[in-house]
């Protein structure tokens, strides 16, 4: 008895020795951020100037406005600068874009979810989700239809206060339209920029035609699932990210390849049938594993053409897969059927994946992917460069 309360008192001994240790904080550490009260900061001002400012860009998108931009950047340094060169970008991007396609958006809407507000030595650093709906048409139509898409990005941003108002210190987030940007300038030279794009002429090729659902893959359930999963909630109409079932594999390399797969292989999906090489590997205590075919770029395009369970329809640049073939109605890009696969190269190294969900009003195919969360967004956009080839793969049945 005597030994045991012995083991007590040297218990609570060591306990109050390492409650009552001073705490030094380390010379290295940025101590400013204790300095910063959060009497400082009202966050729901913090939340309106973020909603006003991502809608007066998205108002450049379509105006072609850029002399609005630079109030809402801290440019007295080089984060402010690079961010407001990079926005400037997207929206010659998108206007070079749609006038090349012919098209004119009549309206982009984004909504912001605030996930994390808090203040750091720069300023207040805010996780923010931010869900783009696209609305264009095409401008030659007499009778033109509204077509959509969707987007969400996420964002890791800081604002801090100038004259009374709060404007972007830093944003970084994973951008759709990162690899087309490479080209373009993100100077402000002209207040408003006209877009000199050639436009180009592609049919009208009708993909009215029922989808299949019989067979050994079913392609309305992996389209179904594509939308389910999407991770864009006005599209989906839920709030998932990703099937909790499966492993995330956006910090590890991408979840493009992996969500494709699931696409095709998942039992609420396409229902094609696992492989010794590719498969995915559920954990009772966890989100498992995919085989390397699963989840690696090239290696699921070469499993997909050498195992028949995929055929290759045709592999090109853009010009290459929508330039008409004589007395042809459909380009390359047409030929494919909903639930069938584009792979994106770069330099000849698979890069990406995405699933053909939808057809906009002129036959145009419009793809979900992760990653970067896309809910049937034109097959192209933000993949321009010329070092970027396409491979069409359809899904047998």
């Amino acid at each position: 008895m005597k030994k045991v309360i012995n083991i007590i008192i040297f218990i609570v001994l060591i306990f109050s020795l390492n409650f009552t240790t001073k705490i030094t904080i380390p010379k290295n550490i940025d101590t400013n951020v204790f300095k910063i009260s959060t009497e400082d900061y009202n966050e729901k001002e913090l939340k309106d100037r973020v909603q006003h400012i991502f809608n007066e860009r998205c108002n450049a998108f379509i105006t072609g406005e850029l002399e609005t931009l630079p109030q809402y950047f801290d440019t007295s340094q080089k984060y402010g600068k690079w961010c407001l060169q990079h926005e400037v970008k997207r929206i010659k991007y998108i206007n070079d874009w749609a006038h090349k396609m012919g098209i004119k958006f009549t309206s982009i809407k984004p909504t912001i979810n605030v996930k994390k507000i808090y203040p750091v030595s720069k300023g207040i650093k805010m996780i923010v989700d931010e869900e783009y709906k696209f609305d264009y048409i095409y401008e030659e139509d007499e009778n033109a239809v509204t077509n959509s898409f969707g987007v969400l990005l996420n964002h890791y941003m800081i604002l801090n206060k100038k004259d009374d108002k709060w404007i972007i210190h830093n944003d970084y987030y994973l951008d759709c339209f990162e690899d087309a940007l490479k080209s373009y300038s993100g100077d402000i030279k002209v207040t408003k920029y006209e877009s000199r794009e050639t436009k180009i002429e592609l049919p009208k090729c009708d993909k009215s035609k029922s989808i299949n659902s019989e067979g050994r893959y079913n392609r309305v359930k992996a389209v179904e699932y594509a939308d389910k999963y999407c991770g864009v909630p006005w599209g989906s109409g839920n709030k998932f990210t990703h099937n909790k079932k499966y492993r995330n594999y956006t910090g590890q390399g991408g979840d493009c390849t992996n969500f494709s797969s699931q696409v095709l292989g998942d039992k609420e999906a396409g229902g094609l049938k696992f492989t010794g090489s590719w498969n995915y590997q559920y954990s009772k205590y966890g989100s498992g594993s995919g085989s390397t075919s699963w989840i690696n770029a090239d290696a699921f395009k070469n499993y997909l053409l050498y195992s028949g369970k995929g055929r290759l329809i045709k592999k090109g640049n853009f010009k290459e897969l929508t330039t008409p073939a004589s007395e042809e109605s459909c380009v390359a890009v047409q030929k494919l059927e909903t639930g069938d696969l584009i792979g994106y190269a770069i330099n000849n190294n698979m890069d990406h994946f995405s699933i053909v969900t939808a057809w906009d009003s002129h036959g145009y195919p419009m793809v979900n992917s992760h990653t970067i969360c896309r809910y049937h967004v034109p097959w192209d956009l933000g993949w321009v460069n010329k070092n970027v080839s396409f491979y069409l793969i359809h899904i047998n049945d």
